[in-house]
């Protein structure tokens, strides 16, 4: 699956990108959202920088993950997207000087990922940081897998701490979760 991510030309993912942020744009969720938490692209995964600029621009807070000294679970900090630095697993992060976000004041969380189902499973690196921050999320927040259509399989596979989203958007569509098989 990263294989055929990278496989994607910059011009064919940057369009896809583009796409999937205008079919986030149109979603309630978004809509609604005061915090939304973004993540910067690792590898070819989707990118979210229009997102950022069109988060502000909508007068949004925009928040990043950024892993925590202890524990897995990531915490989530404010700051523009120019002041990301690489952190201690490659992603770009918050500087230590961003501020943090309680969990609970985040409204919408764009999740990237290697693969995903349309029960809301999603197949991450391995690590389990979104899985223990989504565990931590208020009730009623967004989560919502961020993916090219060529991530979207029939079925993940899933083990007991694994968080469910929300939904999936693709640049051909918007996979609300379900509950059955995928």
């Amino acid at each position: 699956m990263i294989a055929a991510r990278a496989g994607l030309s910059p011009d064919e993912r940057a369009a896809a990108s583009l796409a999937i942020a205008s079919r986030l744009e149109s979603l309630p969720a978004w809509s609604g959202a005061r915090t939304v938490a973004l993540y910067a692209p690792l590898g070819a995964e989707v990118d979210t920088a229009g997102l950022a600029l069109r988060a502000i621009s909508d007068g949004k807070r925009v928040v990043w993950p950024r892993l925590a000294p202890s524990g897995k679970a990531m915490e989530f900090a404010a700051c523009a997207a120019a002041d990301l630095v690489a952190g201690p697993a490659r992603a770009f992060e918050p500087p230590p000087s961003a501020p943090s976000v309680p969990a609970g004041e985040i409204d919408l969380v764009a999740v990237p990922g290697v693969a995903f189902d349309a029960r809301g499973g999603r197949l991450g690196r391995g690590r389990g940081h979104y899985d223990a921050s989504l565990a931590r999320l208020r009730p009623g927040a967004f989560r919502v897998g961020l993916a090219f259509e060529s991530q979207v399989v029939p079925s993940v596979p899933a083990e007991p701490h694994d968080e469910r989203l929300d939904a999936i958007v693709t640049e051909a569509r918007v996979l609300v979760a379900t509950d059955g098989p995928g």
